[in-house]
């Protein structure tokens, strides 16, 4: 499985600091904006990689098990994105562009990858 080292426990605190103001300050925004769009980068990295390795695999069977792996990580990914969504809504504080863009592609991401295991199934 594909491993991150985005520091999602100092983004977390960054939105727990949030609700105490009821924002974002301006460094928090920029540093939250830059976070989530870091996120998207090796969310896209990865399902590229993923493509490759997917490219040398010949086998329909081994493939489709492998793409079903990776739908189900970035579903995961995309769940853990969504509750990140829910808890900044929850707490009334301006909701991140660069998280709305990063949960509109991890949709995609997951699409493709659940595509690409049903036509090798």
């Amino acid at each position: 499985m594909p491993t991150l080292e985005p520091d999602f426990e100092t983004a977390d605190s960054i939105i727990f600091e949030a609700r105490w103001h009821g924002s974002f300050t301006p460094v928090e925004s920029e540093w939250i904006e830059a976070f989530y769009r870091n996120v998207e980068s090796r969310m896209l990295n990865l399902y590229d990689g993923a493509r490759l390795r997917a490219a040398r695999m010949y086998e329909a069977k081994k493939v489709a098990g492998y793409w079903q792996e990776q739908a189900d990580w970035f579903a995961q990914m995309l769940g853990n994105m969504e509750r990140r969504q829910k808890d900044i809504r929850d707490i009334d504080i301006p909701e991140p562009e660069a998280l709305r863009s990063l949960i509109e592609t991890l949709i995609e991401i997951v699409a493709a990858c659940r595509g690409a295991y049903e036509f090798h199934a």
